[in-house]
């Protein structure tokens, strides 16, 4: 059975980390979540939650290694319009980078949500690495 354990690749803690080992995702997708969360609950209750969620877990035995085969989440070089987010979500989520700007474009307009969650990715997500071309 597969269990949950705060990961020993930690930013803080390592409970979104330990999470994303368990749902085989990408790190920064939790983590992203979590401060997106945090600021709408005016940080203190989810930090408190966060800090509780960190004494509940448990620490990883002695050499357990996590095999997270997630595709990693990171901001899109090919496919942007202001500094690839949206293209970098598409990329993950294996959709079209229009329906993640129009989904962004309407959590603006109607949630008030949409600046902050782009505001964040944007600091969050690391970007893609440069392709060297090499010249024979």
């Amino acid at each position: 059975m597969k269990q949950m354990y705060l990961s020993s690749d930690k930013k803080f803690l390592g409970v979104c980390g330990g999470v994303a080992d368990y749902l085989n995702v990408d790190p920064t997708l939790i983590r992203i979540g979590v401060v997106c969360l945090s600021l709408i609950t005016a940080v203190i209750p989810a930090l408190i939650v966060y800090v509780v969620i960190s004494f509940v877990f448990p620490q990883q035995p002695e050499g357990y290694t996590t095999v997270n085969t997630a595709k990693k989440l990171l901001k899109s070089s090919k496919n942007k319009k202001l500094s690839g987010v949206c293209g970098g979500l598409a990329e993950y989520f294996g959709i079209d980078p229009t329906i993640v700007r129009l989904i962004f474009a309407l959590c603006v307009l109607f949630i008030g949500y949409g600046v902050m969650t782009y505001l964040v990715c944007l600091i969050m997500m690391p970007s893609e690495p440069e392709q060297v071309i090499t010249q024979q």
